[in-house]
């Protein structure tokens, strides 16, 4: 997953006021994104459901005919999937990296609610209506005259790396990328993010399994039974003092999220879906990603490899946590101390990936 960032933490009233403006003004007083060498057009995504979706696409300026194509599965979080012109984030690096150096069209889709897209607020989109949309997404890519839709390839990152299995399965995609997921449930990546965090974190050792026991017992009321914070907390209200000790918890959401996103998270099959991929994946993982397990990356490539040998790559990148950023330990990623943006890792192993499978030309 990727949280909000809060890249402007000393003036971020400031931003969000001129943000604000800009947004009453409309669209043509948004600068549009510019990339060297690249032709960038906005557009619209209607799923059906009554949403108004941006789109951003991104093609080589020289390029003819129909190009082979990705499609960029985002985050958990509610931030843009726009790169601000001097954004040296690790993400926004990747991505403009990639979006530049690939040769190939790229399409991202913002979120319901989200930047100038139109419909149900991130915040209260739950996931099932999101996978909805990135299988909307796909469809209008395929369809579109400059895209070979054979030659597709379905890149998710973060949470996207769990959309991508169900936008991918039954499709005739190219190839699959994923950054940061795993193919294990929402319950057991959910525990385990936790017990991470209480590791890391610096927890007394003798207090740590009472403490995972309590919110293991907690998610197991509110994903696999489906009851709300509020319902466990009246039936409760021992267990209900476990939900502020959760990361990320709210009185109305999880994660920036509702409480019905994560329930419906858990109720996705996500082996399953990699086991109906029909297509080359490269999986990558940071080795200091506390956000997810390396056991959890690994399945991706082992349940893909057990239908088809030889068709998944997993890759370990040294070093690197969720947000492409390189530590001198996983406590330091924890603790983001003295941390150093370093996406390169990720997209060379990316970019010869795609030449491998035939999506671009050899360096």
């Amino acid at each position: 997953m990727r949280f909000p960032e809060g890249r402007f933490p000393e003036g971020r009233f400031i931003y969000a006021f001129l943000a604000a403006l800009v947004a009453l003004a409309g669209p043509s007083a948004r600068a549009a994104e510019t990339h060297p060498g690249l032709d960038t057009e906005y557009g619209e995504l209607l799923p059906g459901d009554g949403a108004r979706l941006r789109t951003i696409v991104t093609r080589p300026h020289t390029s003819t005919g129909r190009l082979p194509a990705v499609l960029f599965v985002q985050w958990l979080s509610c931030d843009t999937i726009e790169l601000r012109p001097n954004a040296q984030d690790g993400w926004s690096v990747m991505l403009r990296r990639l979006i530049t150096e690939s040769g190939m069209l790229w399409q991202r889709t913002e979120k319901s609610g989200v930047g100038e897209s139109k419909g149900t607020p991130c915040a209260q989109l739950d996931y099932e209506t999101e996978l909805a949309h990135h299988k909307a997404a796909l469809r209008q890519l395929k369809s579109r005259p400059d895209v070979d839709p054979r030659r597709v390839i379905v890149f998710g990152a973060s949470m996207g790396s769990n959309y991508a299995p169900l936008v991918a399965a039954g499709e005739d995609v190219a190839g699959v990328v994923v950054w940061g997921g795993g193919a294990a449930t929402w319950f057991e990546r959910m525990l385990r993010f936790e017990r991470n965090a209480l590791e890391l974190g610096d927890t007394d050792p003798q207090a740590i399994a009472a403490e995972v026991n309590a919110r293991a017992a907690y998610f197991a009321r509110y994903l696999l039974k489906g009851e709300t914070p509020a319902a466990i907390a009246a039936s409760d209200p021992k267990l209900g003092e476990v939900w502020r000790r959760i990361v990320g918890t709210s009185e109305t959401g999880h994660y920036g999220r509702p409480f019905a996103f994560h329930q419906q998270a858990q109720r996705q099959n996500w082996a399953g879906a990699w086991n109906r991929v029909r297509a080359p994946v490269l999986v990558l993982y940071g080795e200091y990603d506390w956000f997810e397990s390396r056991d959890a990356a690994q399945l991706i490539a082992s349940i893909v490899n057990d239908r088809q040998p030889g068709s998944a790559t997993f890759r370990e990148l040294p070093q690197l946590d969720h947000h492409f950023t390189r530590y001198a330990s996983r406590r330091d990623a924890f603790r983001e101390k003295d941390g150093k943006e370093n996406a390169d890792p990720a997209v060379r192993a990316i970019l010869d990936w795609l030449s491998q499978v035939g999506m671009r030309a050899d360096d």
